[in-house]
């Protein structure tokens, strides 16, 4: 009888184990992902799609700052609306074409660099309906929050999610000539058909 029992402690513990490690190998994912991330603005080895981007993009309706703020990544590149190839432009914007109430659109950005804090500055460009070519630099910031959601016995999940969230932007105006730079931690905007010297932001 003792035997049984020694065994049945056994097998309990092994169980546990396995949860254990299974829930660590889960959370080195998404550790993973986010280091991913933030060293190079990629998930799963790819340019993170720019429909993720372009959902911080405010209409010429309205003004800063945008109604979305903060994206599920995984959920956000895997998901049928952004199912569109991007292609990189030879100046190096991350872009797609689509279709929208009959007419032709397009977003792209372009990776400027990684400030202190983890904030990534992302240079956009967006066309559609018209000649306009908005401009707008979008200050990002990548981390990990719980999400939680409940299966068919209504018992609760809580997983990790890579989140990106939008924490500001700087509006250039159309078709911006000006070069963008970083620079430790300042935002430089180049001299251009807006600005007759160059404009520095500190991002500390």
């Amino acid at each position: 009888m003792k035997i049984i029992w020694t065994l049945i402690i056994l097998a309990s513990f092994s169980v546990q184990g396995i949860c254990e490690n299974t829930k660590s190998d889960a959370s080195r994912t998404m550790e993973s992902r986010l280091n991913e991330a933030n060293k190079s603005f990629t998930y799963n080895a790819k340019p993170i799609h720019p429909g993720c981007i372009e959902q911080f993009n405010v209409s010429l309706a309205d003004s800063p700052p945008p109604i979305v703020r903060a994206v599920d990544v995984a959920a956000c590149v895997s998901s049928n609306e952004y199912y569109m190839d991007f292609k990189v432009s030879d100046d190096g914007y991350v872009g797609y074409e689509y279709e929208d109430s009959g007419e032709k659109k397009y977003f792209g950005y372009k990776y400027i660099g990684k400030a202190s804090g983890g904030l990534h500055i992302l240079d956009t460009r967006s066309s559609g309906g018209g000649t306009m070519v908005a401009m707008t630099i979008f200050l990002t910031r990548f981390g990990l929050e719980n999400y939680r959601s409940f299966d068919e016995q209504e018992k609760l999940k809580i997983e990790k999610r890579l989140i990106m969230k939008c924490i500001g932007q700087v509006d250039r105006g159309d078709r911006d000539v000006g070069k963008i730079e970083l620079k430790k931690n300042n935002l430089i905007l180049g001299v251009s058909q807006y600005r007759k010297k160059s404009e520095v932001i500190n991002l500390d």
